[in-house]
């Protein structure tokens, strides 16, 4: 709303000084709408498991914190990007959970869209306002069609690997999520009574996603395992070799 608000007020069809207009909120309330519906589950999904492993209390932290600073920053006047900010929240809210980690890898990603988005905004933006400049009127419809199709480009891009409300989070993790534990010393767990004094029994999907999980859970330890065996049976094999040379070559020398 801000750059709209300028641009308006620059090309003086604006008095400077006022505020955005209606019709620029209810645009830019529309796109973010219409942003968050087409590629919600995807931000979901990176923030949710791409970064850390969010639970419950993680995702309150960093809520809370995203909005404390949100409206700090707004009440002093600066500018930030609150997608920066939330994700900001969540990588600090598994730095402080114990036992969790975080995907750097990820995070580098995501700090190289940000490191490139300035520059390339900064060149889409010459290269459309040389257009618009340099033909006018046509130039401008040009620059709505190549936004309109690269547009539809990145949407049927996103569409070949689809997420939504079935892949974003695993099942597991959402249906552990409804319960609340209290933590003891020792590491011990106890789950807490709701109001009726029972814990909310999972749903048959729930359960097999659960059972699903710790199997799968069960492979991986069992393939492991079987990994750590083989690397100590080939050291086994390997000092034993190393037992027969030595052997061998003492064998040779007394001869």
């Amino acid at each position: 709303m801000g750059v709209i608000t300028l641009t308006l007020v620059a090309a003086g069809t604006q008095a400077p000084g006022t505020g955005p207009q209606l019709w620029v909120i209810v645009a830019c309330a529309l796109a973010i709408a219409v942003g968050t519906y087409s590629g919600g589950w995807r931000i979901i999904r990176t923030l949710g498991a791409g970064l850390t492993q969010v639970k419950p209390a993680q995702g309150f932290a960093a809520e809370t914190s995203t909005a404390a600073t949100i409206l700090a920053s707004s009440h002093l006047g600066f500018a930030l990007s609150t997608t920066q900010v939330a994700s900001g929240s969540v990588i600090g809210s598994g730095l402080g959970r114990r036992g969790s980690s975080v995907r750097w890898r990820t995070v580098g990603r995501i700090a190289l869209g940000w490191l490139f988005t300035l520059p390339s905004a900064a060149i889409v933006g010459a290269l459309a306002a040389l257009l618009a400049q340099g033909l006018g009127t046509t130039g401008v419809i040009i620059d709505a069609i190549l936004g309109l199709l690269f547009i539809l480009f990145i949407f049927w891009r996103s569409s070949r690997n689809k997420v939504d409300h079935s892949n974003a989070i695993n099942v597991p993790d959402v249906a552990e999520s409804g319960y609340a534990v209290r933590i003891r010393k020792r590491g011990k767990v106890k789950p807490v009574p709701t109001e009726t004094g029972t814990i909310p029994p999972l749903t048959p999907i729930a359960k097999s996603a659960v059972r699903s999980d710790h199997a799968a859970r069960a492979v991986e330890q069992a393939a492991e395992e079987a990994a750590r065996q083989i690397k100590a049976a080939e050291r086994a094999a390997a000092r034993a070799n190393k037992r027969a040379a030595r052997k061998a070559a003492a064998k040779g020398d007394q001869k």
